[in-house]
């Protein structure tokens, strides 16, 4: 009851924050002008870009539907793509959540071991972040004169600043955490080695075997070249989501492919944050990068963060709705048509 409360509470604090910020972005604007920047906006770029949105969740599902089938299982692209829809539905709510209910819906409608699932979910999730590390170090490097005195006023000088003046403080709190990894791995190993059957050890070390070998598929998978162009098509499409926004609003629309892949890097960050659907951490950080950057009305760069955020939003809503309806008719479908079976075979 207490965990439930204190991780209700945390979820509520991130979403003030979230809605602070968004406050915080708009408080010295104008208003009106920022409506009629939206309301005016050309919505055939928009969903332009919400179409780029859907294929960049039709390639990601056919991913992980190959990291799947690279262990040996079996399931339809349809089913991949409803729970991940259904995962992307529930960050909405609780971020990071989606990773674990994508992999139940799954579980629930294909029968594939949950632990394998989520195996498969780490093993995608650490390719992307090494896809977006490499994108925003490309990013930095091709635009550095234009983004130097960018990063030195929001990421460098404030790091050395904090260092200089806690840098003790950092390095007792580093070796801390590092003294408590070292003592849980090998508390848990030796816990591990030869749990009793049925235990909460065993179960834990069958849930890690099966988490381990979803992250091989990486390594051992057959199809490596298919699964990279997934990957690339994946994160054009992701590139397209912002950049055809920049056409709906007058005052972006001479915005080049540069500031497109800067908004999806930069921007990238927004989204996960700990913020349930990135609200106000992406609005913050578009801004900052629009107007500090490339020199955009604040009016603008707000309209434009709001328009390209909320057509991404509605999507999600709009398909994890559909998909969580889907599999559940499908699940109970399966239920009922099992059970049938086993009372004709009675």
């Amino acid at each position: 009851m207490k965990k439930g409360l204190k991780g209700t509470l945390k979820i509520l604090g991130f979403l003030c924050l979230g809605f602070l910020l968004l406050w915080y972005v708009s408080k010295d604007q104008d208003g009106k002008k920022i409506i009629h920047e939206i309301v005016n906006a050309n919505y055939w770029w928009i969903i332009l870009a919400m179409l780029a949105a859907l294929l960049s969740h039709y390639f990601r599902a056919l991913r992980w539907n190959l990291l799947i089938s690279s262990l040996g299982y079996k399931t339809k692209t349809s089913s991949t793509f409803f729970a991940l829809m259904v995962g992307y539905l529930l960050n909405l709510a609780v971020p990071r959540i989606g990773e674990i209910s994508r992999c139940g819906a799954l579980n629930r409608s294909s029968n594939i071991p949950f632990s394998i699932l989520f195996g498969t979910v780490l093993s995608e999730r650490f390719f992307d972040l090494l896809c977006l590390l490499v994108l925003i170090a490309a990013t930095i490097l091709l635009q550095l004169s234009l983004l130097r005195s960018f990063l030195g006023k929001y990421i460098y000088y404030p790091f050395i600043e904090l260092f200089e003046s806690n840098y003790i403080m950092i390095v007792i709190i580093l070796v801390i955490i590092s003294v408590v990894l070292v003592f849980s791995y090998k508390f848990l190993k030796n816990k591990l080695k030869k749990p009793k059957p049925k235990s909460r050890m065993s179960w834990l070390k069958m849930q890690i075997k099966g988490i381990l070998s979803g992250i091989k598929t990486l390594r051992y998978m057959r199809q490596k070249k298919k699964f990279i162009l997934y990957t690339i098509m994946v994160w054009v499409n992701y590139l397209l989501m912002g950049y055809l926004c920049f056409f709906a609003i007058k005052g972006t629309s001479h915005l080049g492919i540069d500031a497109g892949f800067t908004i999806l890097s930069l921007g990238s960050l927004g989204i996960v944050a700990p913020v349930p659907g990135g609200i106000g951490t992406y609005h913050f950080i578009v801004k900052k990068v629009l107007t500090e950057i490339y020199d955009i009305g604040a009016e603008y760069a707000i309209s434009f963060a709001y328009i390209s955020h909320a057509s991404q939003i509605i999507l999600v809503l709009v398909l994890g709705v559909i998909s969580l309806v889907i599999l559940s008719v499908y699940f109970k479908f399966n239920i009922k048509q099992t059970t049938n079976k086993g009372n004709i075979s009675e």
